[in-house]
């Protein structure tokens, strides 16, 4: 079992995602060409103080909304928190929890697709609750997460929620403890790359691009060390040799075959060596079989800078809860303690 407490959530996601990412092979229980998994984890933060710019892991606002949409439903959001407020407040005993949605597979023979199946394993936010005693608490149980990537919009999500329940109680999200309860993290080693290329944390940012793109002969004794020891580094390291040794050689994103590496790839010549540089890599990609065989099928520009997107800035609207409503009961602070739930 892995524990990680931190002050706040912030603190948590970078603190939790670090650990995993400097990680040597006796500390993971999975490592693969495409990434490493730690199980069996709990994390805590203090406070749900949270500060995220989607655009710091490569991802877009409509990145938020598809997530939303996935796994929440926004009746069953309404009575959650109508449960909160009306049966649990600041004061009361119990726990009130929302169920996520699950998230169907795709892709694979079973859809009618060619394609590899995805999601096959269920949903990865299995639910949320909520709380109040000894502190008002929001508890994330997960399958699993990708840190450095996708995670961050997991713990968005129990963010907003804390936010919504917190403005129907009369508190702030900083006032809420939170839990993560996860059965397994992961590091993706070439999806999670924005986390090291792009952090907004300067010192980790800088540190993490020497890593990344000095030759080895550059690098300090220390440094080596930390690559021959975390195998999440190493790996990461290679794939980005790889993405470098294709721009080297004059590879197009049309020339490509795998849509996910190339997303990530044409994240890469825009987010970190700039628009006009990454245009030098747009082209066609060709049919290979059939009638149509060498004619030009699809051609992929470069992606244009990822515009800034603070959580703060967002909300629930996605599913019909616009931020500023009331959607609990109302609460005035004078709940008695409640009993035991029925079912014990």
């Amino acid at each position: 079992m892995w524990t990680y407490e931190a002050p706040t959530l912030t603190k948590l996601h970078e603190a939790m995602t670090l650990s995993l990412l400097q990680a040597g092979e006796d500390d993971l229980d999975v490592i693969s060409t495409v990434d490493v998994q730690r199980h069996n984890v709990m994390g805590i933060a203090d406070s749900m103080e949270w500060e995220f710019d989607l655009k710091s892991m490569w991802l877009t606002g409509s990145r938020w909304t598809m997530m939303v949409r996935q796994y929440l439903d926004g009746e069953a959001v309404q009575t959650w928190i109508d449960l909160c407020t009306s049966k649990i407040g600041v004061k009361g005993r119990g726990t009130a929890v929302l169920r996520t949605k699950v998230v169907k597979p795709r892709g694979g023979a079973a859809t009618g697709h060619t394609n590899k199946e995805t999601r096959r394993w269920g949903s990865c936010m299995l639910s949320l609750s909520y709380k109040a005693i000894p502190q008002p608490t929001i508890t994330l149980h997960s399958r699993t997460s990708y840190l450095g990537y996708i995670g961050a919009l997991d713990l968005s999500v129990a963010w907003m929620a804390a936010k919504y329940l917190a403005h129907e109680l009369g508190l702030k999200p900083t006032d809420f403890k939170f839990v993560w309860m996860i059965e397994s993290i992961q590091w993706h080693n070439f999806k999670s790359l924005a986390f090291m290329l792009n952090n907004p944390n300067e010192s980790i940012r800088k540190d993490y691009r020497r890593l990344m793109l000095k030759p080895i002969r550059e690098l300090g004794a220390v440094e080596e060390a930390q690559l021959l020891r975390s195998p999440a580094l190493k790996l990461s390291r290679k794939w980005l040799t790889k993405v470098r040794k294709e721009d080297q050689a004059g590879l197009t994103l049309g020339d490509m075959t795998y849509n996910t590496y190339r997303r990530i790839r044409r994240r890469w010549h825009t987010e970190v060596l700039g628009y006009e540089k990454a245009k030098q890599f747009e082209g066609w990609s060709y049919y290979k079989k059939g009638p149509k065989e060498g004619e030009q099928k699809e051609f992929f520009k470069a992606y244009q800078p990822l515009p800034s997107v603070n959580i703060h800035d967002l909300d629930f609207k996605c599913i019909g809860m616009p931020f500023g409503e009331r959607y609990g009961a109302e609460f005035d602070g004078s709940l008695d303690m409640e009993d035991e739930d029925d079912d014990e």
